[in-house]
């Protein structure tokens, strides 16, 4: 069962509401459509998710699918205004901010906002209730160029637990900086797997990436590129007082033997479990989903353990977002929009999202008396051409809509699944955006670009280095490592982005 992000504004009792009201009695149209899907088996002029929509709503498209990322991205930048084989709509577009700007400003893109209201009921609905989302997909000029795909709540970098261990060991969830490095301890130290050898882990990692999302044990979050905004001030985290604790906390979790040996290396031995009988040795990992890093028979023992406190506070960093941008644009060379936008307002409804993401109700599953769904046999016995042939979502580009977590949380037999997604709902009440969203012009992006290489790369090496012991944690160290931050332009990148919140 795939496990997905979830979206839970509706009760289940509500699954069938009038999802389609908007788009259902559209006048029939023909247009063209354009985007990348690079999906196993999935071809959009046979696939029946296309067929369906246009048999609710009465909208045709020709459909031009690419496959090649690389060939999408030429094909985009060569959009404009009146351009010969402009399409009317990119779906599954994966637009990126400076995209929509050159876009827009070439008159490819028309501004989606004045028809929000009107025609995308759904949407427009979400966006009242989630501002945030609004604020994400609104260009600096005012403008929405492209709609997203959202989430809720928003995938995060957890810290998966086993539970197992927890019982097998009689601990409780570690709720500070001390008790997570005592149950680590216990885990390295009193045989958890009951197996008669030193081999658990007690905390798996993919380098300074995954170790910067513990930093909230001292009550820091900050986004890919060290920043976070406070009062309104640009704030680098590596310069926060705070930030040396942290790194003499790992710094001694790994002396301990507490952190996986191989955290700092390039390959993933998590991933290479092939003996079916084998014990678990992981007591904790940092990853967005145990069951895409373990095998199930692993990943079903291990549960998200809720942020550490600082302070009496509890805070962690909110990943993605739920707004996943630049899904679906419609151009100047479509002569109806409200036409094209009240089809795709259709999947920002429930039911919409599932003939997306899961098929159609009675040919591709059918719901139980006790209100569970389950998937045909035929379907489940042949799920991956199911999905390429029938269903729209997956592959490198998000299409628009919503997540179907809420219906997901029904399937028969799917206890894991509910598990997992009622945890990820409990655990959004703790998560903050570091930095808010932001759209930077191509001309920006590129100009900030090499100042955030070079700092992000000297900041996490220089984490592995104190974390390794093969630097010492001192006074002299840290005054060495702001003093090369500055050398490499870190004033610079302040002021930068400083600038860029202080526009918004």
């Amino acid at each position: 069962m795939r496990l997905k992000r979830v979206f839970c504004f509706l009760l289940a009792a509500l699954l069938w509401a009038p999802g389609w009201a908007a788009a259902e009695g559209t006048a029939a149209g023909t247009f063209t459509m354009a985007g990348l899907d690079n999906s196993q088996y999935r071809e959009w002029a046979s696939n029946k998710f296309f067929a369906r929509m246009e048999e609710k709503t009465g909208i045709h498209f020709d459909l031009k699918q690419y496959t090649d990322e690389a060939e999408w991205t030429k094909a985009k930048a060569g959009m404009k205004a009146g351009a010969e084989g402009l399409p009317d709509v990119l779906f599954k577009a994966r637009l990126t901010g400076d995209e929509c700007v050159a876009l827009r400003e070439n008159g490819a893109l028309i501004d989606l906002k004045p028809y929000l209201e009107d025609c995308c009921p759904n949407l427009w609905a979400i966006l009242q209730e989630k501002p945030e989302v609004l604020s994400a997909i609104t260009l600096p000029d005012g403008s929405v160029a492209a709609l997203p795909f959202i989430a809720d709540p928003s995938m995060q970098n957890y810290i998966w637990v086993n539970q197992e261990w927890l019982t097998a060991l009689r601990l409780d969830m570690p709720g500070t900086a001390q008790e997570f490095a005592d149950m680590l301890t216990a885990f390295k130290t009193r045989d958890p797997n009951r197996n008669g050898r030193a081999d658990e882990i007690p905390l798996g990692f993919l380098g300074p990436f995954d170790l910067k999302f513990l930093a909230h044990a001292f009550g820091l979050v900050a986004n890919d590129y060290n920043m976070f905004v406070q009062d309104g001030q640009v704030r680098f985290m590596p310069l926060e007082e705070n930030f040396r604790l942290f790194v003499l906390w790992c710094r001694e979790m790994r002396d301990a033997g507490l952190l996986d040996k191989n955290g700092f290396s390039i390959t993933d031995d998590m991933r290479t479990v092939t003996d079916s009988n084998a014990k678990a040795t992981y007591g904790a990992i940092i990853t967005p989903m145990a069951a895409d890093v373990f095998k199930v028979s692993w990943a079903e023992n291990y549960v998200i353990m809720p942020p550490l406190a600082y302070n009496g506070q509890r805070v962690y960093r909110d990943f993605a977002g739920p707004a996943l941008r630049g899904a679906f644009a419609v151009t100047s060379h479509c002569q109806d929009p409200e036409a094209v936008l009240r089809w795709v307002d259709g999947m920002y409804a429930l039911d919409g999202a599932i003939l997306a993401g899961i098929g159609m109700r009675d040919v591709d599953y059918v719901v139980d008396g006790d209100g569970t769904w389950r998937y045909l046999d035929a379907v489940q016995s042949n799920f991956d051409t199911f999905r390429g042939t029938t269903l729209i979502e997956g592959g490198s580009a998000e299409q628009p809509g919503i997540s179907t977590g809420e219906f997901e949380r029904l399937m028969s037999g799917s206890a894991m699944v509910t598990n997992i997604l009622d945890q990820q709902r409990d655990f959004q009440q703790y998560v903050v955006m570091p930095f808010p969203y932001y759209t930077l012009t191509k001309e920006q992006s590129d100009a900030i670009a090499p100042l955030q290489k070079e700092l992000g790369y000297y900041v996490d090496m220089q984490i592995a280095r104190w974390v390794l012991g093969e630097e010492e944690i001192s006074d002299e160290s840290f005054a060495a490592f702001e003093e090369k931050l500055n050398e490499l332009g870190l004033n610079e990148f302040l002021s930068f982005w400083q600038d860029v919140v202080n526009r918004m």
